[in-house]
């Protein structure tokens, strides 16, 4: 069965690259019916025939970066929502091939009606294919293994995001998995294994799920994230496992800066107008300065003052100190609340990576106050200061403000261990979606579900 899913999946890939990037070029020709008839002028179809290879290619680029590829458990909605943004840049991106080419008989209706087709015809055709692998892949049934709080957070997150493609059966606690295991163990397919699990019952736990063909999820601590992509080494006939440099070699540190810079100089030119309009708009509605300026932490460690467009009254946190924003904020204005949503009130860090404080991708800097929190109680916290700090970057195009600070730590780590300048490419690509998407700039969250919600769904907690 395993060896017949997996196969699906490979075949299913090839069959939907195929199809999209066909329906791709049927909306444009369904365009140029519905614009011209069937009577085309040659000078205006030309520069399409010509445009073909781009078309697909930038197509399937796109498509990738957005996810529309992977297997990973998403919903329609978020499938409808990311053709959406795919399309509307490759219409954007296909214009701009058309001056480079100097083919101006492309109609720039075209490129409207074909948006539209498009997304109809892309929606129908995953809508059929999100059913097609619900129904192969089934509802696996989950075991969740770690302690208490994890469970809960865990359990959230599949409650949550995966309806439809996993079922928790039962939760356990690591004390409990020898006496308790065979309980459940008939009842599940999946294990889901949190971190902070003593390794030798990690192995032990890995070693009956692969016995029993289930398919095992980890959580990763640090030392997981660190041993990633290890180097393989022979001392004689001994087999040795070497750990590579983790942070940027001098020669990325080199393109990465060069990069920022032209960036940063683009986006302040561009974003110029624009930040003028947000600080007339600050000023209106509001008492206080248009900037608001905090000491952040970046690389080695190293302090910073860093730029944003004021959310927040006047002496926001004069009596309660340093706390983290939260979801329906009371200190945050209504244009500040506009703001953090769109996430315009970054902009003015585009003068932190001129300057060379910051990255455009890298972990978000957070103040000394928290850093020193934080690293109380995540010690790996500190190797995230390998880099320098971003506007944006892996923990946040995945996950959210509420998301747990351990998660985001994980999240960060594994950007800095597998760090590329095609990562950073398809991290600034997925902001995009991002800052469209209202709740992933919500505040954090102080609801969780607990263990007696968990219960009450049928599962099994001990």
């Amino acid at each position: 069965m395993r060896r017949f899913l997996v196969t699906y999946f490979r075949l299913s890939k090839v069959a939907v690259t195929v199809v999209d990037l066909v329906l791709l070029l049927v909306g444009f020709a369904l365009a140029y019916l519905l614009r011209f008839g069937f009577d085309i002028p040659r000078e205006n179809i030309s520069p399409f025939m010509q445009l073909i290879p781009i078309i697909v290619g930038t197509g399937y680029v796109l498509f990738s970066v957005y996810g529309l590829y992977s297997i990973a458990r998403k919903s329609y909605g978020d499938i409808v929502f990311s053709l959406g943004i795919a399309l509307a840049l490759l219409q954007l991106m296909t214009m701009a091939a058309t001056f480079l080419i100097r083919e101006f008989a492309f109609p720039r209706s075209i490129f409207m009606i074909a948006f539209v087709l498009q997304w109809g015809l892309l929606s129908a055709w995953r809508y059929a294919v999100l059913r097609v692998r619900r129904a192969v892949h089934g509802e696996k049934r989950v075991l969740i293994i770690g302690d208490r709080e994890r469970i809960e957070r865990i359990g959230q997150k599949l409650l949550e995001g995966a309806i439809g493609w996993y079922r928790i059966r039962a939760a356990l606690e690591p004390d409990h998995y020898e006496d308790r295991r065979d309980v459940v163990w008939d009842e599940i397919d999946t294990i889901v294994i949190g971190n902070g699990i003593d390794e030798r019952l990690k192995a032990k736990i890995v070693e009956d799920a692969i016995r029993s063909h289930k398919h095992v999820m980890l959580a990763p601590d640090a030392t997981d994230i660190l041993f990633t992509r290890p180097q393989l080494m022979l001392i004689e006939d001994v087999p040795m496992v070497g750990l590579t440099d983790f942070g940027l070699t001098e020669e990325q540190k080199l393109i990465k800066r060069g990069l920022d810079i032209v960036l940063s100089l683009v986006g302040l030119i561009v974003a110029l107008p624009l930040m003028l309009i947000i600080a007339l708009m600050i000023k209106v509605t509001s008492e206080g300065p248009i900037l608001y300026v905090q000491e952040r932490v970046t690389e080695g460690g190293r302090t910073f003052k860093l730029y944003k467009f004021r959310t927040m009254v006047k002496d926001a946190e004069k009596l309660t100190g340093p706390v983290l924003a939260t979801e329906r904020d009371p200190r945050v204005t209504k244009v500040g609340r506009f703001l953090r949503v769109t996430r315009l009130d970054e902009l003015p860090q585009l003068f932190n990576v001129l300057k060379g404080d910051m990255s455009f991708i890298g972990p978000r800097p957070e103040r000394p106050h928290f850093v020193k929190q934080f690293e109380a109680q995540l010690p790996a916290y500190t190797y995230r200061h390998r880099v320098k700090a971003g506007i944006t970057g892996l923990a946040q195009v995945v996950g959210r403000y509420a998301t747990d600070v351990e998660d985001k730590v994980a999240l960060d780590l594994y950007y800095i261990k597998n760090y590329s300048l095609l990562l950073d490419l398809k991290i600034l690509m997925i902001t995009l979606k991002v800052v469209l998407t209202k709740e992933a700039a919500s505040g954090v969250k102080r609801k969780s579900i607990k263990t007696e919600t968990l219960e009450q769904s049928g599962v099994n907690v001990r």
